[in-house]
């Protein structure tokens, strides 16, 4: 799995930064899921390897305008480009998401040549499963923000496990199927007799990959809870801890608070995101930089990153 940093700004876009929107590509697959739909989403998606073609869900963390204006024109783009019959698309989020997108829809006569499926989650529900198949599963938990707000996490179901093809091969098992077989540990019996254990020809034997990406919000247990362990956890970190009070007043994260969930979630890497456009603007008024932020974070949890637009980070 893969993840692209299609926008990482906060409330508007800068010169360097759009607002929020992050691809999730399953490279074997070629699939394609976005956390969230900013203004201008369809044009950075232009800029990358990225197909709409390929987009199946869309997780909308909460109503804010800057995580949700790009997505009545990301799916009228997605209608437009012609071709064959194109895949349903679903979509997840909180309540009134199905309201906003069909009257926006409705009002600007926009027509919509493939299925759109829009799931909401239950306003009554703090946390639960939105959406699973046999390989992953997705969950979301209500995070701390001024309105209804939702963190979400991808996992593998099944762990990963190295399939020791040499040593098949110096045992002269014939390749094809059989190797799927042996792949699924399943015990194997050839025409001439010979039995083999599926689980001796296995290692490296992973835990299924976790990603979490938690939108606008301060720090919560709901978050920690929803993040144990994960392989990345994506936080926002609108602002500096030394804005702490301001971050507070509008419901927001500091780098510190990020990094706290991410130490007490024990995840695996942290990566930034949402960043204030006051610590990137162009009139170097502010007296704290983005690499200020970075440092803050990693004093706490030093496995951190900052996330840019168009950075990419494989899982």
């Amino acid at each position: 799995m893969k993840v692209i940093f299609l926008g990482t700004s906060s409330g508007m876009p800068t010169l360097k930064r759009n607002v929020t929107s992050i691809a999730l590509i399953f490279i074997n697959s070629n699939k394609l899921w976005l956390w969230d739909c900013g203004e201008g989403t369809q044009q950075q998606i232009q800029k990358t390897s990225l197909k709409l073609s390929k987009l199946e869900k869309i997780f909308i963390s909460h109503l804010h305008g800057d995580h949700l204006f790009g997505l009545p024109g990301l799916l009228a783009s997605r209608g437009l480009r012609g071709g064959k019959i194109q895949q349903k698309v679903q979509i997840f989020g909180p309540e009134d998401l199905d309201i906003y997108l069909k009257e926006t829809l409705n009002i600007t006569k926009t027509y919509i040549p493939y299925d759109i499926e829009i799931k909401i989650i239950p306003p009554n529900l703090s946390a639960g499963i939105i959406w699973e198949d046999e390989e992953y599963i997705v969950r979301y938990t209500e995070v701390n923000h001024n309105i209804k707000t939702y963190a979400y996490s991808v996992e593998e179901k099944k762990d990963r496990s190295h399939f020791l093809i040499d040593k098949a091969r110096r045992l002269n098992i014939p390749p094809g199927p059989i190797y799927r077989t042996l792949k699924e540990g399943k015990t194997l019996e050839l025409p001439n007799g010979r039995i083999f254990q599926g689980k001796n020809f296995l290692n490296k034997i992973e835990k299924g990959r976790k990603i979490v990406f938690c939108g606008d919000t301060t720090y919560g247990e709901n978050s920690v809870f929803l993040a144990k362990d994960a392989d990345l956890l994506i936080h926002e970190a609108t602002f500096s801890q030394q804005e702490e009070e301001i971050a507070q007043r509008n419901f927001h994260s500091t780098t510190t608070m990020a990094a706290r969930v991410a130490k007490e979630a024990q995840v695996k890497q942290l990566i930034l995101t949402h960043i204030s456009p006051r610590y990137s603007s162009n009139d170097n008024k502010s007296v704290i930089s983005e690499k200020d932020l970075l440092a803050e974070a990693q004093s706490i949890f030093p496995q951190t990153l900052l996330a840019e637009d168009f950075m990419e980070y494989v899982i």
